[in-house]
């Protein structure tokens, strides 16, 4: 989900998506607005490996 809780904007089984910051504001309320484009595949952290002691 990519905005707050409530109805999903985009199933859950849909392809995944990079995207890319393109803009941002905040409310002297405290309300932020985000905008962002697409930007591709995905890229996905690697897992580290355990450390040995």
């Amino acid at each position: 989900m990519i905005v707050g809780q409530g109805t999903r904007l985009f199933p859950a089984d849909g392809p995944d998506g990079a995207l890319e910051l393109v803009g941002s504001r905040a409310t002297p309320g405290g309300v932020t607005w985000q905008v962002y484009r697409p930007a591709g595949r995905p890229r996905y952290a690697t897992e580290v490996p355990p450390r040995t002691s």
